[in-house]
């Protein structure tokens, strides 16, 4: 094994490929994996929250009450705010200045 810490392998590496290669933090992961013989180079599935939102389903929420906010439409479909924003924003329903949701 080296001596060498995974910031000197991370300037080591950057000073080959023209800088800013790769982040120590990246090294430290990737020599910790290696060290436990995973040599596997694909990053692992991180158990991400579900942020998928039935588009149909959203709109027929927003029709019936686009007084909602998207806090509300949020906790409703079991997503994040920033999640309904984004389908919103697909479904072309943007907050109007009366407080509703019409079309883009």
């Amino acid at each position: 094994m080296s001596s060498i810490s995974a910031l000197e392998k991370s300037r080591k590496i950057t000073d080959v490929y023209d800088g800013g290669a790769v982040k120590e933090n990246t090294v430290r992961i990737g020599f910790q994996r290696f060290r436990s013989g995973n040599f596997d180079l694909q990053n692992k599935p991180r158990g991400q929250p579900n942020t998928k939102v039935d588009k149909e389903d959203l709109m027929a929420t927003v029709e019936v009450d686009p007084s909602q906010t998207t806090s509300e439409l949020a906790a409703g479909c079991g997503v994040s705010d920033k999640t309904v924003l984004m389908y919103l924003k697909q479904i072309k329903k943007v907050k109007s200045l009366k407080g509703g949701y019409v079309m883009n």
